[in-house]
């Protein structure tokens, strides 16, 4: 089976709907997101895609942005590969799609905020070339349902 790693177009629409539906994702909430990257100030996005007999078989957001102390930045997420594909060099291939898109838009830097329990994730990172910056604590105080 062929697979092409691309950015992709207007007719992956669908596909990527349907993709993320499958990994249990909205497609149209992952779009509507603001990054946290670039002071949530994102001046370019775009989807890098696997397709294999026009299927998305893997995907990742990818937000430039300007960062008030780094300068222009990349930033990943959304990185999801269908589950009989992650032992393959997939996830590699697709990390080295996003820097070469990055060393071509001469960015300072990729970066991705990655959850503590993606241990699979954070190590295909690290592999990419990737290294731990710091780490978040992310605290939320929740409130009940409003009406309105």
């Amino acid at each position: 089976m062929s697979i092409e790693v691309r950015v992709a177009t207007a007719h992956d629409r669908q596909s990527l709907k349907e993709f993320y539906a499958r990994e249990g994702l909205d497609f149209k909430n992952l779009t509507s997101r603001i990054t946290p990257a670039a002071g949530g100030i994102a001046s370019e996005t775009m989807f890098i895609v696997a397709v294999t007999d026009s299927m998305v078989v893997a995907a990742m957001r990818l937000d430039i942005g300007q960062d008030p102390l780094l300068g222009k930045v990349g930033f990943v997420q959304h990185f999801e590969i269908e589950d009989a594909l992650e032992s393959t060099d997939l996830g590699k291939r697709m990390l080295e799609k996003a820097s070469q898109i990055g060393e071509e838009r001469s960015l300072r830097c990729l970066e991705a905020l990655v959850p503590e329990d993606r241990k699979e994730v954070i190590n295909l990172f690290k592999t990419s070339e990737f290294k731990e910056d710091h780490k978040e604590i992310l605290l939320r105080k929740d409130f009940k349902s409003r009406i309105f």
